[in-house]
């Protein structure tokens, strides 16, 4: 363990609408991270569908995992964890009012208050977008393989991160 990764502090955020079937893998991903003990400079938080109240969780945060689910070249089940470059916008939304202010705008905010952590996305396609609280086979399948993922990465204290970064194609 570096002594650079002891110090930085982690926030895990799931972000996403549970009532909304895949929609909701974050939520579903960081719900099943709060039932088992992480390191102690680890938060994990549900950020449901997120908006500016998110701003208040970064106090103390170096590092941002979220927990998303986006329109990529991925097939549903795939999970894929990627460092966002300067000027990301996530494929496939247009915000329309600050009701649907997503991660990528929530992150260009955070820049704004001068909280500037690293970011990171940990993703799977969605299957299926519709009423329901259940998510599809494959995308539940997608969030026992990021809890996988996450949990490997609290045990080597994020040691690791950078090589399990994917090239993800937008």
């Amino acid at each position: 363990m570096t002594e650079h990764n002891l110090s930085q502090a982690t926030l895990i955020l799931g972000v996403g609408n549970i009532v909304m079937s895949d929609e909701g893998f974050g939520v579903h991903v960081v719900g099943k991270l709060k039932d088992i003990e992480l390191p102690p400079g680890v938060k994990v938080e549900e950020g449901g569908v997120g908006g500016f109240n998110l701003l208040s969780v970064l106090e103390g945060i170096q590092r941002v995992i979220v927990v998303d689910v986006m329109m990529m070249d991925l097939a549903p089940g795939e999970i894929c964890l990627f460092k966002p470059g300067p000027g990301f916008r996530e494929p496939g939304k247009n915000i329309l009012s600050f009701h649907q202010v997503g991660v990528p705008e929530l992150v260009s905010m955070w820049g704004l208050l001068g909280h500037e952590p690293e970011i990171y996305f940990l993703v799977t396609r969605p299957e299926k977008l519709a009423w329901g609280m259940e998510l599809s086979p494959p995308v539940m399948a997608a969030a026992g393989k990021a809890v996988e993922l996450l949990k490997e990465l609290c045990r080597d204290d994020f040691v690791t991160l950078e090589r399990s970064v994917s090239a993800c194609t937008l």
